[in-house]
């Protein structure tokens, strides 16, 4: 095997597990210059496994995972960032609860304290309906795969709302990018985040220094980033130039 093909395994195997990725992440990983990694994602494409994007590329074999398939990974860690998530929330607040598999987890924790839930998570709501908690629903269109609810309509529901908190989630945290997988799935965070008092991002460290295709905010816009113990300390280090973070 060549030393190109080596390559096109490795660029294509990172693709696949990640999704996107940009041309500089990629470099930084195979230790190789950006120009080399242009002409490898150029012959990658040319054989119809990865589509070429502005910045970097995503695979061809990357269907977002169904909320299922992502509530049986990192179980372990999305408990311990539940409980470190709940500590930071005033009882009595008015939250919005993003669509985030650990959020999903986090609710046990967060209906015992009063809160007012906003979600557009369809399995959010279920969850906290089983509880007496004041709640409101998104509306609009469901995202089937991941059981959220998207759109103008969705958003439209923020006008006029005061929050405390706007919790929100990742597929992925690259340096100061924060990233999901379609437009949609970034907007009504951003409203959400826009009319909250606070705001923090949510991620396992496993969705650290990885990118899905569409940046939706920056890291340092939010409060403070929640991740599990097992983050590294080179994760700390470097996402600390951005923001608080409570491990």
């Amino acid at each position: 095997m060549s030393l190109q093909e080596k390559r096109l395994t490795e660029i294509n195997d990172l693709l696949n597990k990640t999704g996107f990725m940009t041309t500089v992440d990629i470099a930084k990983n195979l230790q190789v210059s950006s120009m080399t990694i242009r002409r490898d994602l150029k012959k990658l494409e040319e054989q119809g496994k990865i589509t070429r994007i502005y910045g970097g590329a995503q695979s061809n074999n990357q269907p977002e995972s169904t909320t299922n398939e992502k509530l049986k990974k990192n179980i372990t860690e999305k408990k311990e960032i539940a409980k470190l998530l709940a500590n930071q929330i005033d009882n009595n607040s008015t939250i919005f609860l993003g669509a985030g598999t650990t959020l999903l987890m986090a609710v046990p924790l967060l209906v015992r304290k009063n809160l007012t839930f906003v979600t557009n998570s369809l399995p959010a709501f279920n969850e906290i309906n089983k509880n007496d908690c004041r709640l409101l629903l998104t509306g609009g269109e469901l995202h089937r795969n991941t059981e959220e609810f998207l759109g103008v309509k969705a958003e439209n529901i923020f006008k006029g709302l005061n929050l405390d908190y706007a919790l929100c989630s990742t597929n992925g945290i690259s340096d100061n990018r924060v990233t999901t997988s379609t437009i949609p799935e970034g907007n009504i965070q951003n409203i959400a985040i826009e009319h909250s008092e606070k705001s923090f991002i949510i991620a396992d460290h496993s969705k650290l220094n990885h990118s899905d295709i569409i940046t939706f905010q920056r890291l340092d816009k939010f409060d403070c980033l929640v991740t599990d113990p097992e983050v590294t300390k080179e994760d700390i280090t470097n996402y600390s130039r951005y923001i608080k973070m409570i491990y």
